[in-house]
């Protein structure tokens, strides 16, 4: 079973961007010139629901088909 929450490697490695592309979306609000999925904070560490990575994806995907 997969885990819910990812680290920001693995959600990096789920959407096909690097981890420090990924560090930087938390700044800038944008990821692949769309607004970044929004991560999770829990203490020091930073995840990224799964959830939330396929309805980002989703997203985009439908955005890209529109244009």
């Amino acid at each position: 079973m997969s885990p819910r929450l990812l680290t920001e490697k693995q959600a990096a490695e789920y959407t096909g961007y690097r981890p420090t592309t990924f560090r930087q979306s938390r700044w800038t609000g944008q990821l692949g010139g769309h607004p970044a999925p929004k991560s999770i904070k829990i203490g020091r560490a930073v995840r990224y629901d799964r959830a939330e990575l396929d309805a980002w994806i989703e997203r985009i995907t439908k955005l890209g088909a529109s244009k």
